[in-house]
């Protein structure tokens, strides 16, 4: 096992988690370049009342808090791949690589579309972002997939 795949599966916990708790299960988690884990966070946009709650987000402006707003060297570990305004966050904040387990399309498919995001794929946002990070889905897909009712 990679330690890519390591980290995904503590990604994996946290949206279980956060599923148990009656929110989308999404995991996120931001790691130092040594390997520790700085952030982490779920999406908490039923009990916050707000949209903006997702896990990226959320483990990227922990991150910051802990360590500055330049995050170069570090990773975002996300279970599913970012939306817009989850991998602008990342982008902003000097993400350097970001490690994704399925795709939107494919949480979309598998929720009827129950589960609404903008399905912009993040390899074409990072493409044409002016600054590419390193990109990596397909992590543990299968497993990040089953949380939505279908792996």
């Amino acid at each position: 096992m990679t330690r890519d795949d390591e980290l995904m599966g503590q990604a994996l916990e946290l949206a279980r988690g956060a599923q148990r708790a009656g929110e989308p299960p999404f995991g996120a988690l931001v790691v130092a370049p040594d390997g520790t884990i700085v952030a982490e966070a779920t999406d908490e946009v039923n009990g916050q009342r707000d949209f903006t709650y997702h896990a990226e987000v959320g483990a990227v402006r922990r991150a910051c808090a802990a360590v500055g707003p330049d995050l170069q060297g570090y990773t975002l570990y996300t279970t599913v791949e970012p939306c817009p305004m989850c991998f602008t966050a990342a982008w902003l904040a000097r993400i350097s690589r970001v490690v994704f387990g399925c795709t939107m399309a494919e949480v979309t498919a598998a929720t009827g579309g129950a589960q609404r995001e903008l399905t912009v794929p993040a390899r074409w946002m990072n493409e044409h972002s002016g600054a590419p990070v390193d990109l990596l889905g397909g992590v543990r897909d299968a497993e990040c997939l089953a949380l939505f009712g279908r792996a």
